[in-house]
């Protein structure tokens, strides 16, 4: 059944999928249901959101805290791996979606569970999503500058200081919603600390599965939960998103073209550097905006901006 798109709040679509309503003051649309059997899942698997990782050291490679956050990235995982397949799922794909992303070992998952591995990936890190009935974000963190969030950023903490698309504030869990909607594929369930969970429901709305593993206290402190404890989490959230898979309720992000991104940047040395990309304009001293009818050269535009300005001297 196809869904049509409503334009609501100037730019935003949300679609949801027999019953008309509104997440968030936009107007949604609700499909027809299906079986848990036949629904494709998807999993995009972030580090920082992870069960008890806390601090920038457990999640870049070579720190000594690293195995920790890996092997917690693992861990949840597997656990949404695990309860996808118990509640019947036909498939699940696993993106890799943490900074080199090679940080999950195959040979840990079950038979049956592709993994998307490495880097460079065109969408990043919803490479693959294309063709899944439900997407489930993993380990994910809340958007640069929110308060009590651990190791809150977009896409780089050097790097990005703000990001937004036809003025509205984006970080990684919007975005990544805003390319699977252009796709057709629903956001089913985000996990992570409290504050990307607050943020991701506020986005998409009340009918979308949160899964809070740990509270921030500050950017490198939180109240955390035993692997024990969010394994039982992750896998009844798992089993709730399905549901509301199958019955057409989680909800699919849409936005209305043209598309204007802009990325503020830390300096205006790094803002000097990110203005090479082809297709960007300066509009003031830390801000670059980039405009296309494609969404998805956001994401290369992006990328390829953040990568340059990374580059940038003092």
């Amino acid at each position: 059944m196809r869904i049509p798109r409503i334009k609501c709040s100037g730019t935003v679509f949300a679609t949801l999928s027999a019953l008309e309503g509104s997440c968030c003051g936009i107007p949604v649309l609700l499909r027809d249901g299906r079986s848990h059997i036949d629904l494709k899942v998807y999993i995009s698997s972030d580090m920082e959101g992870s069960t008890g990782v806390v601090s920038a050291e457990q999640v870049m490679y070579g720190k000594p805290g690293y195995e920790f956050g890996r092997r917690m990235q693992l861990h949840d995982t597997l656990a949404a791996v695990s309860a996808a397949l118990k509640w019947g799922a036909e498939s699940v794909t696993v993106n890799d979606s943490h900074d080199r992303m090679i940080n999950l070992d195959v040979s840990m998952f079950p038979r049956g569970v592709t993994l998307i591995s490495g880097t460079p990936k065109i969408l990043g890190m919803v490479e693959g999503v294309s063709g899944h009935d439900a997407a489930i974000f993993i380990g994910y963190h809340a958007m640069a500058g929110t308060e009590k969030a651990i190791l809150d950023h977009t896409y780089s903490s050097k790097v990005v200081y703000g990001f937004k698309v036809n003025g509205i504030k984006l970080g990684e869990t919007g975005l990544n919603a805003l390319f699977c909607g252009a796709l057709d594929v629903p956001v089913s369930m985000v996990a992570g600390d409290k504050a990307v969970c607050l943020e991701a429901s506020s986005l998409l709305g009340e009918t979308l599965v949160t899964c809070a593993l740990k509270d921030g206290l500050g950017r490198n402190a939180a109240l955390t939960k035993t692997p024990d404890e969010t394994s039982a989490l992750l896998s009844e959230a798992v089993k709730k998103a399905l549901d509301a898979a199958a019955e057409g309720k989680s909800p699919v992000l849409k936005m209305e073209a043209p598309y204007k991104a802009e990325l503020t940047f830390h300096t205006t040395a790094q803002a000097d550097a990110a203005g090479l990309v082809p297709g960007s304009e300066r509009v003031s001293g830390r801000t670059m905006v980039f405009t296309t009818e494609d969404i998805f050269e956001i994401r290369r535009w992006c990328s390829s901006s953040i990568d340059c300005a990374s580059l940038a001297g003092y």
